[in-house]
């Protein structure tokens, strides 16, 4: 294999390296896999070690009905370690669900939304690796014609030519970086990730070292989309620079060479690897916004951290001597309000009791009925 990814060498410098990188990446990861997983008694030892372990748990929950542990859950339980004993001790089905979905995937979905572009009237952009490879001669070569027009002892700041030569080499060392520099770092990262990663789908099956898979897992989801971006911001970048690249083929081959449209140029590879430094950090944050499922609800169980102390802290039961001294003063206070009862109501009765009962106005006491009016005769005259 590794014969077979040195005969790629001589294939340019973009091509070349996105090649072997490729090649060897893929060798280091099979390589890797079979020496952790077969050849290493230390790891399977300690998968052992964990399959045992996570038995155990799971017994004791379904036993004592710990957490909400249901006979139910077998099924899931038997589906988690199968699966985690197939991707740790087979590299085809390792290879299939990791490393290509990792690898191989990228890619292919980009080629996939840049289908439109690659069936145009661009010719670099029908095969990106080729194209680069092109553009990246085309740079290096226009550097080169402005350089020699200039001479040797040019400075940049005085002489036209010679910023134009120094504008050209710099795009084709950075269309370097942004393209085959920036795929070949995440194929790498990807080829490292997937050589351990066996020791990470192990450490899934106990609930405290899961977050050390979920961190394996959204690593690899960043190192899977940046190849993702990168393929489909390359091939825009192959449309809209094919043009000014026949513009300064065509001046160099008249022998008329214009600085305005080498910096032009230049320019554009420079926006482009602007915006793909910004695509791999969104690629970034978008692998750690990953969640396993189940997440939420554990974090929801949690105690929130902005809760005060004393709303977390166990609540303190009272012993046995302290309930019977409150029982004891209860008892007493509830004795002498019922004895200012009594003593209340022996007061508001004698009073009651002399006042006699016309001490109650009664309803018609305040009526009298006038007397008889005399009449008057003769004789009182």
């Amino acid at each position: 294999m590794s014969a077979a990814c040195a005969a790629l060498a001589g294939a340019g410098v973009i091509r070349g390296v996105i090649a072997t990188v490729d090649c060897q990446t893929r060798a280091y990861a099979e390589g890797a896999y079979q020496a952790l997983t077969a050849g290493s008694p230390v790891f399977q030892a300690a998968l052992t070690g964990l399959l045992t372990i996570y038995v155990a748990l799971v017994g004791y929950r379904m036993l004592f009905a710990h957490g909400g542990a249901r006979l139910s859950d077998a099924p899931g339980v038997a589906l988690r370690v199968g699966a985690v004993l197939a991707l740790v001790t087979s590299w085809a089905t390792f290879q299939t669900l990791v490393f290509d979905l990792a690898d191989r995937a990228p890619a292919e979905i980009a080629a996939l939304a840049a289908a439109p572009l690659q069936q145009g009237a661009s010719a670099l952009a029908a095969d990106p690796v080729n194209g680069l490879q092109v553009a990246y001669d085309e740079l290096t070569a226009s550097a080169t014609a402005f350089g020699k027009a200039a001479g040797a002892e040019a400075k940049a700041y005085s002489n036209p030519q010679a910023a134009a030569a120094e504008a050209l080499s710099s795009a084709a060392a950075v269309l370097f970086l942004a393209s085959a520099g920036a795929i070949s770092a995440a194929k790498l990262a990807v080829g490292v990730l997937t050589a351990v990663g066996p020791v990470f789908i192990a450490l899934f099956l106990i609930p405290a070292t899961r977050g050390l898979f979920a961190g394996w897992l959204r690593a690899l989801a960043g190192a899977a989309l940046t190849p993702l971006a990168a393929w489909l911001l390359m091939t825009l970048l192959l449309v809209v620079l094919e043009p000014w690249l026949v513009v300064l083929a065509q001046q160099r081959r008249d022998l008329q060479l214009d600085p305005q449209t080498a910096v032009s140029a230049a320019a554009l590879v420079y926006v482009f690897a602007l915006a793909q430094a910004g695509l791999v950090i969104g690629a970034g944050v978008m692998a750690a916004g990953l969640r396993l499922p189940g997440g939420r609800a554990h974090r929801a169980a949690d105690p929130p951290a902005s809760a005060p102390a004393a709303a977390q802290a166990p609540i303190l039961q009272p012993s046995r001597a302290e309930r019977l001294a409150l029982d004891l003063r209860r008892d007493q206070a509830m004795a002498s309000v019922r004895g200012g009862d009594v003593v209340r109501a022996m007061s508001v009765a004698p009073s009651r009791a002399t006042a006699g009962p016309s001490a109650a106005p009664r309803l018609g006491d305040a009526y009298r009925r006038p007397g008889p009016t005399p009449r008057r005769t003769g004789l009182a005259r």
